[in-house]
């Protein structure tokens, strides 16, 4: 048996499944992330330590934060700031004996849609979610080689923003299109938003981030994620035609993520049978 968690910047997933190398994974249960990381790591041990037999072979976690170079704790979350360095794969490994692998949930997003969903053809690719907060990863490969690298998607700066981000900076795409931020700006969810000049701004923001990712790594398609990007039917009708009119060439594919929001929990079952030098964190 193996565990795969997505602690998420909202909700936490649990799920397990007994074949790595297949799609169909059994959800376990699901319960809002807590804010303070003593809560949410005695809540996942009482989790697993429920459902787990003594047979456990591994337990896979997607993370929405940065991770460490070593793949051992939290480097930077600004939705998760109280996760930060502390001990998460050494906490599992003592409670449960087995291995632990744990990466960004944009890493473990992308794992999911290149082994099974949108991804699966393409040798440079790139995962996006729109959630909580704004992430991608990249997937470089060639010749069986490949390297998945989490990257500061949400955290690039727009001229002319001023808004203060969580992560301390000035200006960052994620003041716009991260949920946490427009639950603060707004007091509601995104799908609650009704203001039809903030999904315009929303739209321009989003596509001429996706244009910058593009230009930067060259990446044929992406496929896009996350609580509001599946849910907000006004992102489907007009993101696409946006980043076409932006992206003067090598527009990228674009897909809405074939895996839904279980992207992530599956990508982290993926995780435990990825060679480790395969991601950069």
């Amino acid at each position: 048996m193996y565990i795969a968690v997505d602690n998420g910047g909202s909700t936490t997933r649990v799920g397990r499944l007994g074949d790595l190398r297949s799609p169909q994974i059994e959800a376990i249960t699901q319960f809002p992330t807590s804010q303070t990381y003593d809560t949410q790591i005695e809540r996942l041990l009482e989790t697993i330590a429920a459902v787990s037999a003594k047979n456990l072979e591994g337990i896979g976690v997607s993370l929405g934060g940065h991770i460490a170079g070593d793949g051992l704790s939290v480097r930077d979350a600004a939705n998760l700031r109280d996760y930060e360095g502390k001990p998460l794969v050494r906490q599992l490994q003592d409670a449960f004996g087995c291995p632990v692998r744990l990466a960004h949930d944009t890493v473990c997003g992308l794992l999911a849609e290149k082994a099974f969903g949108a991804l699966l053809p393409f040798e440079r690719c790139a995962y996006l979610t729109i959630s909580t907060g704004t992430g991608a990863a990249i997937h470089l490969g060639k010749n069986g080689q490949a390297l998945t690298i989490s990257m500061e998607m949400g955290h690039q700066l727009l001229a002319g923003n001023t808004r203060p981000c969580l992560c301390g900076q000035i200006g960052c795409l994620e003041t716009i299109t991260g949920g946490r931020q427009m639950a603060l700006r707004f007091g509601r969810e995104a799908a609650e938003i009704d203001d039809p000049f903030f999904w315009r701004e929303f739209i321009e923001a989003l596509a001429l981030g996706i244009v910058n990712l593009c230009r930067l790594t060259r990446v044929e398609a992406i496929a896009i994620s996350g609580g509001i990007a599946l849910h907000v039917p006004y992102l489907k009708e007009h993101l696409p035609g946006r980043v076409a009119a932006l992206c003067a060439r090598d527009m990228p594919q674009l897909f809405w993520s074939q895996l839904g929001e279980n992207a992530p929990l599956l990508g982290a079952a993926v995780l435990l049978e990825t060679p480790e030098a395969g991601i950069l964190h």
